[in-house]
């Protein structure tokens, strides 16, 4: 596997001319974080781009088995940075959940967020209703930011790592992959990367998804995204890009840290 290793503070590149297919969707803003900590400078970005103090945000805790628990905890996180309203979205198996309140909260938001837990679950409850999966691709597209954190940063791909196989081999055989949500199409993510040695699973992934990115955010680093197409980090640690070349086994691969931005092709 031919690897080369490209820094650069300001700035990281895949290529110089991006082609698109029609005219690009403007508006769409999506933080990723990897996870192990919520980033603060992430968090204050994402109620900034949300519409700061007059953000409304809907937390949709869908990820875990304790969503109320979860919600406090993110409300005491993101109430630092001073949004407007912050809401709780009840998912479909819970007992008091209404389709017609979710609604309302959907079209009333600047911003939406998936914390952590499970993505299987994740992608269950969402895909429980298509209207509603419908709506929330309808708000991303129309402007709403949106946000996920570990297992909600993983449903941001169209391919989705389950976190299920064996990941102790470069194999895309023994790596499970479902369908995301489908915020982002050029590109496979991952997270907690570098903390817990996520490089195989990503690698045998891209050697057989239609995706040629793959982007590996580690813990308490976030990348914040525009239009799917350029980028920055924010947070400690580092976001691994393999983006695949000639063949399935040549990878060029870069390191991006707080500062750096890139152009996705």
């Amino acid at each position: 596997m031919k690897v080369n290793i490209l820094l650069n503070r300001f700035g990281v590149y895949f290529g110089l001319i991006m082609v698109l297919c029609g005219q690009a969707e403007a508006g769409k803003k999506l933080i990723l974080f990897g996870g192990g900590g919520y980033t603060p400078k992430a968090v204050a970005k994402f109620v900034d781009l949300a519409g700061g103090k007059n953000a409304k945000i809907l937390i949709l805790p869908w990820a875990t088995s304790q969503p109320e628990s979860e919600f406090y905890h993110l409300k005491e996180v993101f109430e630092a940075h001073s949004p407007s309203k912050l809401l709780r979205g009840l998912s479909p198996d819970e007992k008091s959940y209404s389709k017609a309140e979710l609604i309302l909260q959907i079209e009333s938001v600047t911003g939406v967020f998936f914390p952590g837990g499970n993505q299987v679950d994740l992608m269950k409850r969402i895909n429980f209703d298509l209207e509603i999966r419908e709506m929330l691709l309808r708000a991303y597209h129309n402007g709403v930011v949106f946000g996920g954190y570990s297992a909600g940063t993983a449903i941001a791909s169209k391919t989705m790592i389950t976190g299920l196989g064996d990941f102790t081999v470069i194999d895309p055989s023994k790596v499970e992959v479902a369908e995301g949500l489908g915020l982002v199409t050029r590109f496979v993510v991952d997270q907690h990367f570098i903390a817990r040695q996520r490089q195989n699973r990503l690698l045998s992934v891209l050697q057989k998804s239609k995706e040629n990115l793959g982007i590996g955010i580690d813990e308490d680093t976030a990348l914040v995204l525009e239009d799917e197409q350029r980028g920055f980090v924010l947070g400690r640690s580092y976001i691994t890009v393999f983006q695949r070349k000639k063949s399935s086994k040549n990878f060029e691969v870069s390191l991006l840290k707080e500062g750096d931005s890139l152009i996705i092709p």
